[in-house]
C-alpha cells in the first residue's frame, strides 16, 4: 500500500515538474525590476501631474508656472524626499503586476505553444 502511495506522489511530482518545466524566473526578475525603475525614473513626473490636478486656486497650496518650476519648486521645499513623495506604494504595485505580467506570459506561451501543431512562436519553450 505504501508502494502505491510513492508511485503516486513521483507521478505526481513528474507532472508538476512538466508544467514548471518551461519557468524562466529570469522573466520575472526583468519585469520586477523594469517596473520598479520605470516609476523611480518617471515618479516626480507623476508627482507634478498629481500636483496640477489638485491646483484648485486655493492659497494654500502653491501655484505653478508650469513643469519646470513645479519640480523646481518641490526640490527646493522638500529636496529629493519631496520629489518622490508616495513611491513605495507605486513601486510595489508596478514591481509585482510587470514581474508577474512576464513571468504568466511567457510561460503561459509555452504552454500554449505545446498546445498549437504550427505557430509562429519562435521562443525556445
Amino acid at each position: 500500500m505504501t508502494g502505491q502511495g510513492q508511485g503516486q506522489s513521483a507521478s505526481g511530482s513528474s507532472a508538476w515538474s512538466t508544467v514548471f518545466r518551461h519557468v524562466r524566473y529570469e522573466n520575472l526578475i526583468a519585469g520586477v525590476s523594469g517596473g520598479v525603475l520605470s516609476n523611480l525614473a518617471l515618479h516626480p513626473l507623476d508627482l507634478v501631474k498629481i500636483r496640477f490636478a489638485v491646483s484648485d486656486g486655493l492659497e494654500l497650496r502653491p501655484k505653478y508656472n508650469g513643469i519646470l518650476h513645479c519640480l523646481t519648486t518641490i526640490w527646493k521645499l522638500d529636496g529629493l524626499r519631496g520629489l518622490y513623495q508616495g513611491v513605495t506604494p507605486n513601486i510595489w504595485g508596478a514591481g509585482l503586476s510587470w514581474g508577474l505580467y512576464f513571468f504568466l506570459d511567457l510561460f503561459l506561451g509555452c504552454l500554449e505553444h505545446r498546445m498549437v501543431p504550427f505557430s509562429l512562436w519562435h521562443m525556445n519553450c
